[in-house]
């Protein structure tokens, strides 16, 4: 807005032609009276007001909006036609406020009236080429408000999906958990006072009823661990697949490069773990624009690579220790790799995990990362 706002400085033109030309008293009070008079108002209207970009606006919104550019545009034909063409520069400045603050549709109707005005009165004086660049600079104005809105859409629209994605997983995880630990606890409940009742008469049932109690806990902790899981081991192409989708809807521009090429199970599902962990890292800590993935192997090392450019440190973010990391650190040890998470010199982070492919581990395919060292990177910190 400070672009049409700077362009009043252009007033002084006509009224310099007023004060060297014909400078009566009459005239110079209706040069200067009219100047400040449409000032005013366009910096009422382009400061103090907001620009119409949707249609679901009240009505009297919309009729304030035309009566304000009706106005300017009376007092320019009106100064036009009272001290000269030097005042054709109005023009410009009204093009300008209709295509900015009024609705699409009203827009276009005050550019092409306005236009026929400005031939009318370039008719006359022959300044008549004037209707092109005052129109052109309307359509131009109406096209970049439109533009600016429709950015804005967008990036509220990428906002929203964020905070769907965040809804839904949180409306998974409580219906599970209701729906795992409600029975479960209510079972071991049970059997506990079973138990308790029956020691003193009969020790061998108690017996037994605490070992049931042992194998629902057991049973619920499992429930519970998949539930966290998402109920299965995820693989890296799933996981390659959903980091880009969640990257996109976040509004971060996702770069993948997968050269890692067959794994083992085991291998894959730890490298599926580090580009998830790497991911949320990235979504929730980083506010970085862009993201990188990379997977790759050779004889000696099989990594992943997960960088942004995010503003975001370990130090500001509570440094690189957070549960996620230490969970994901659990699973590539046993693989005889290691997990590196910094800052980098030029600003953006880097999570990297590696893991040795000459380790027993790796060339066996590695230990079943089951559920009991799972983490789903809620806990995690930068």
């Amino acid at each position: 807005m400070l672009g049409p706002l700077f362009g009043l400085v252009f007033l002084i033109y006509p009224i310099r032609a007023v004060l060297t030309s014909d400078p009566t008293p009459v005239r110079v009070s209706l040069a200067l009276g009219g100047a400040a008079l449409f000032a005013g108002v366009f910096l009422w209207l382009l400061w103090m007001q907001i620009p119409l970009w949707s249609t679901c606006v009240e009505p009297s919104e919309v009729r304030k909006r035309r009566a304000t550019i009706a106005l300017l545009a009376v007092l320019a034909i009106a100064l036009n036609l009272t001290l000269g063409s030097e005042w054709r520069v109005l023009f410009f400045h009204l093009n300008v406020a209709a295509g900015i603050m009024l609705l699409t549709r009203d827009a276009y109707v005050a550019i092409a009236g306005l236009a026929i005005i400005t031939f009318g009165l370039g008719i006359v004086s022959g300044m008549a080429w004037l209707v092109l660049p005052t129109a052109a600079i309307g359509l131009w104005a109406t096209a970049f408000v439109r533009q600016v809105a429709a950015v804005a859409e967008l990036r509220s629209a990428r906002e929203e999906l964020a905070r769907l994605a965040v809804s839904e997983e949180r409306l998974r995880f409580a219906r599970d958990l209701h729906d795992l630990l409600g029975h479960s606890l209510s079972l071991i409940t049970l059997k506990s006072e079973l138990a308790g009742r029956l020691l003193p008469a009969a020790p061998e049932k108690a017996a037994t009823e605490v070992h049931d109690i042992e194998d629902v806990a057991r049973q619920a902790l499992s429930e519970v661990r998949e539930a966290v899981a998402g109920y299965r081991r995820p693989t890296l192409e799933e996981e390659l697949a959903g980091a880009s989708e969640m990257l996109e809807a976040a509004g971060i521009s996702c770069w993948i490069e997968n050269g890692a090429g067959t794994l083992p199970n085991a291998v894959d599902a730890v490298l599926a773990w580090a580009v998830r962990e790497g991911t949320t890292n990235v979504i929730k800590h980083s506010r970085a624009k862009h993201c990188w993935i990379v997977l790759a192997s050779d004889n000696e090392e099989i990594f992943a690579e997960i960088t942004d450019d995010g503003p975001g440190s370990q130090k500001d973010n509570g440094g690189a220790s957070g549960s996620g990391l230490s969970g994901l650190a659990e699973r590539v040890a046993t693989f005889a790799g290691r997990v590196e998470a910094d800052s980098l010199p030029d600003g953006g982070f880097r999570l990297r995990v590696g893991l040795s492919a000459t380790s027993d581990a790796v060339a066996s395919g590695g230990p079943e990362p089951g559920p009991g060292t799972g983490f789903t990177g809620e806990g995690r910190s930068r």
